[in-house]
């Protein structure tokens, strides 16, 4: 993620120099992906879709169980997919494995950026500009679990070495 300073002067680190500015930027960068995930963290380990669940009634509950149940099923097929992968190392499933790895990392990244707009108004005042979460397909790196198959031994192989 390369940030560079903004030519304008109306905002809290425009005074610092480009090494602090961009220090801070990565600083900022990692406090907002961290504090989302915390905050989404602590909302389902609380108990606190338990009670939004109890507040709701009628349909809404129904579109709740659909929505929670789409979370459950999207967390686990990204989960599971690079584990699918390395213990059945066929190429159809290994393609497959790679493209719901990758499609459900980059719902997860769309997740997390949109919940972190409300931090926009903060960027421009701090910054200038708008500061990314991190940097793009965070969570769908499919490159190391390729190596990892890649460096799998075949069955009957034998190592005389």
């Amino acid at each position: 993620m390369l940030i560079t300073k903004p030519n304008h002067n109306k905002y809290a680190f425009s005074s610092v120099d480009n090494a602090t500015y961009a220090n801070f930027v990565d600083i900022y960068s990692r406090c907002k992906r961290y504090g989302f995930r915390g905050v989404v963290a602590f909302t389902t380990g609380t108990g606190t879709f338990s009670v939004v669940k109890g507040i709701l009634k009628g349909s809404v509950v129904q579109y709740g169980k659909r929505r929670l149940a789409a979370v459950v099923l999207t967390t686990s097929a990204h989960i599971c997919a690079p584990a699918v992968a390395v213990i059945i190392n066929a190429t159809k499933v290994v393609k497959t494995c790679k493209m719901i790895y990758t499609t459900t990392g980059y719902i997860f990244e769309a997740l997390e950026d949109t919940g972190t707009l409300l931090l926009l108004p903060l960027d421009y005042a701090l910054f200038g500009q708008p500061i990314p979460t991190g940097a793009a397909k965070r969570f769908s790196n499919w490159d190391e679990i390729e190596d990892l198959i890649k460096n799998l031994p075949a069955v009957g192989d034998v190592d005389n070495g």
